[in-house]
């Protein structure tokens, strides 16, 4: 049909709508392989991944399934968004083996490196653990939190879900100076 998109097309949207994490991961790995001490990769990890929130993005829109899921029960609202964050997730750490090793550089600590990428987006771990406690205890004990995480810490003109030009150029952005930061 002339207006189905073409696979490349439909390959590289799915990949775009995936890099959720791949940019907190990479600038994880700059924080890590510049910053030499664990204290400060602790400090700027999550610092910077809410500052990187609040610039426009996409996000997944994952919390419809969420709520499905509290109200049927049913596994196959939660299948979807973990693959996602799943494939996102080795996504970026794919990017980052890919630089250490074309950077053949032996001086990185791969330690720092991981722990940068951890504390970047260990926000987004904790806001992921606090739904799943919410629905292993069947209460919203985390509710105060996930209200202040989104109503405070990210971008608020971001349409959820959508991905705008805008968006796109800005992740897209973030990612190719991260890049270039951890070849410099």
């Amino acid at each position: 049909s002339l207006t189905e998109k073409p696979f490349i097309v439909k390959l590289f949207l799915f990949i775009i709508k995936l890099m959720v994490l791949t940019p907190h991961i990479l600038v994880g790995a700059v924080i890590g392989a510049k910053v030499n001490n664990p204290g400060l990769i602790v400090i700027f990890g999550p610092l910077i991944h809410f500052i990187l929130d609040k610039i426009p993005h996409w996000e997944y829109g994952i919390m419809k399934n969420i709520k499905n899921f509290k109200n049927t029960k049913n596994f196959k609202f939660l299948i979807y968004p973990f693959l996602k964050l799943s494939i996102d997730f080795l996504l970026g750490l794919l990017i980052v083996a890919v630089i250490i090793i074309i950077k053949k550089s032996y001086n990185i600590n791969l330690l720092y490196v991981f722990s940068g990428v951890f504390f970047s987006i260990l926000p987004d771990i904790a806001l992921g653990l606090s739904f799943l406690i919410d629905i292993i205890l069947k209460k919203s004990i985390f509710e105060k939190y996930h209200n202040i995480h989104y109503k405070y810490l990210h971008c608020q003109k971001e349409k959820k879900g959508k991905i705008t030009f805008f968006n796109f150029s800005l992740q897209i952005l973030v990612m190719v100076i991260a890049i270039l930061l951890f070849f410099s």
